[in-house]
């Protein structure tokens, strides 16, 4: 790659950001102007094996095939899953329970084994939303609140989408994509290394850069102001600062990343959430967080983000600790 500034790659090494963007591969290019205004993704150090690649996209026609009947094979994982291992899914319950105290025990069951269904489920949606055109993702699935994403463009030239580990955030990327935003995001490292690799291979086609949390801060802020959206997940953070702030239910510690960046480029914190809606996806973004200190920033979105899980519960994923005062939950019939 040549020309451009140097930040930080996924690898930790240093690398140039292209001055040109010719949009990604066929189907997938970015809608002008946007795509022209801003340097082009950094491909991935390490592409997957051709094999993979093969196997990946091989996946993804299958699934897309077989329509919402893909769902069969995933379900059947979850039941499984939730079948061979009672005590994590009564540990899920009961922070369910937490979330929504007017749950009784078996509802707050029912409830927790739909959110191992709904997990399992966008773990298939990875592979089926891997080569869909940009076209039908804009056509079958809607995006609620696009003038909040107008006028941070107009006003700031980009902004900051914030979401929880709630529905489908890999989702949410793909449908902003097809509206022609471009996007950086923050992605631990999955293991074994090959399935990492896959990963980041697929969400780069897609024209997402992709950043490792170590080593983030410096180009997240670079993309901003190059006019890219940043993509983070706030709740469970993988490493940086933190502030407890009050979530579903009880003391939870945030990432504070997102609002320290909103206040050092001055672009708006856009909560948001991408939920399964039937056989779709919706995407809502909200309005922008008003500005205060990182924590009073912190808490606002973690009120906002209760707010929009609370549309569709059975999607958050509480499988592990939540809560910084959590103990041993359980709960009885």
């Amino acid at each position: 790659m040549t020309g451009g500034d140097a930040i930080e790659t996924r690898s930790g090494e240093p690398a140039r950001v292209s001055d040109r963007d010719d949009g990604g591969p066929s189907g997938h290019r970015l809608i002008s102007p946007v795509a022209v205004a801003v340097g082009a993704p950094i491909p991935s150090q390490e592409p997957p094996a051709a094999a993979l690649r093969l196997l990946w996209g091989g996946m993804a026609r299958i699934t897309q095939a077989l329509g919402w009947r893909r769902f069969l094979a995933s379900d059947a994982i979850a039941w499984v899953s939730c079948a061979t291992r009672p005590g994590r899914v009564a540990a899920c319950a009961a922070r369910h329970r937490r979330a929504d105290p007017a749950l009784g025990a078996r509802a707050a069951r029912a409830r927790a084994r739909a959110s191992y269904r709904e997990y399992y489920r966008t773990c298939l949606d990875m592979v089926w939303s891997h080569g869909l055109s940009m076209e039908t993702v804009q056509r079958l699935h809607p995006m609620d609140g696009y003038d909040n994403i107008n006028r941070a463009q107009e006003e700031h030239g980009a902004g900051i989408f914030c979401l929880a580990h709630f529905g489908n955030w890999d989702m949410a990327a793909t449908m902003a994509l097809s509206h022609g935003l471009a996007l950086t995001t923050v992605m631990r490292e999955f293991t074994p290394v090959a399935f990492n690799r896959v990963i980041v291979w697929a969400r780069e086609r897609r024209g997402l850069e992709v950043f490792t949390p170590g080593r983030a801060a410096r180009g997240l802020l670079h993309a901003l102001r190059r006019g890219r959206f940043l993509a983070l997940l706030a709740d469970i953070p993988e490493g940086g600062p933190t502030v407890e702030v009050r979530f579903r239910g009880g003391p939870v510690l945030f990432s504070t990343g997102p609002a320290a960046m909103a206040l050092h480029s001055g672009c708006p914190l856009l909560p948001c959430a991408c939920y399964r809606d039937g056989r779709h996806y919706r995407i809502l973004v909200d309005a922008p967080i008003p500005t205060g200190t990182v924590a009073e920033m912190t808490q606002a979105l973690a009120e906002r983000l209760d707010a929009l899980i609370a549309l569709a519960p059975d999607q958050w994923y509480p499988f592990n600790q939540v809560w910084t005062d959590e103990g041993q939950p359980a709960i009885t019939a």
